[in-house]
């Protein structure tokens, strides 16, 4: 009896473990008429291997959802059925409409297919967006689809008038896949100007950017460093600081060890210093 107790428990701990399995059409809608992110992200993942027609009507709703997480998680699930032709037919169509909310929930769902087809439709409305928040969503639905073309559309909305689109086309090159034959997909000196955007999130990201360019293709460096040792040293955010020191710790070029000695030695935020002192032992 006790080795029967104990098998029985060692199968009823060990049964989660298999991975999109488990669910069914049934236990879908009641994830969704529970209202719970979680519950219905969770339910989406194990139903992974769900055979069932009947869970396609479910799931087609939720990419409509008001939560982020949902819409991916549906992107993803619907991508692997089907209605995929359907649906990224239909998403691209929302793409060249006139409400900005469709538009966001396209770009959610289409980063979660990652399907190259999509990207000429991205990056058309890249360049025009309807709102800061479709445009953040498109940019980074072309970060993840990854294809090395997408970084024209992304380069040119570094000029876009809403912050948060230039943030988010700087960061989603760092996504980009790079083509054959080079080693990254960017270029520095197309983010360089960043270097002195009026957002702080935006300099943030550009930042990083460099550092993850130029620190695997170091040829292209050399342009950023000044740009970035005045940034570590006379910043107004802290955040700004820290990023453009580990940039230039990846970098690895001396010439911003000035810069970062100082930063070492006198900036007033803790983290700045510690990342500056870490930057120093890279480079050469």
């Amino acid at each position: 009896m006790r080795t029967a107790i104990i098998f029985a428990s060692v199968v009823a701990l060990s049964s989660p473990a298999f991975a999109g399995f488990g669910s069914s059409a049934v236990a879908l809608k009641a994830a969704v008429q529970s209202g719970s992110v979680d519950a219905i992200v969770s339910e989406l993942e194990k139903a992974e291997e769900l055979p069932s027609q009947g869970a396609i009507s479910v799931v087609l709703p939720l990419v409509d959802h008001d939560s982020y997480r949902v819409r991916d998680a549906a992107g993803w699930w619907l991508t692997r059925r089907g209605v995929r032709t359907q649906v990224l037919a239909n998403m691209t169509a929302r793409l060249s409409g006139s409400d900005p909310v469709a538009a966001r929930n396209a770009g959610d769902v289409l980063a979660a297919m990652r399907d190259v087809s999509v990207l000429p439709a991205l990056s058309s409305y890249l360049a025009k967006p309807l709102d800061e928040d479709s445009g953040i969503a498109v940019a980074r639905a072309i970060g993840a689809i990854g294809n090395a073309k997408g970084v024209t559309a992304l380069n040119t909305a570094f000029s876009s008038s809403l912050a948060g689109v230039r943030a988010q086309a700087v960061a989603s090159v760092r996504d980009l896949r790079a083509p054959r034959g080079t080693k990254v997909a960017g270029s520095v000196a197309a983010v360089v100007p960043l270097l002195s955007d009026a957002d702080a999130n935006v300099r943030r990201q550009a930042a990083i950017t460099i550092g993850f360019l130029g620190g695997n293709d170091t040829a292209q460096a050399g342009a950023a460093v000044q740009a970035l040792s005045s940034m570590v040293t006379g910043d107004p955010a802290a955040v700004v600081r820290k990023a453009a020191a580990w940039a230039l710790g990846e970098l690895k070029d001396g010439t911003g060890r000035a810069a970062l000695m100082q930063a070492q030695a006198n900036d007033s935020d803790a983290f700045v210093r510690s990342i500056a002192s870490a930057a120093l032992a890279n480079l050469r």
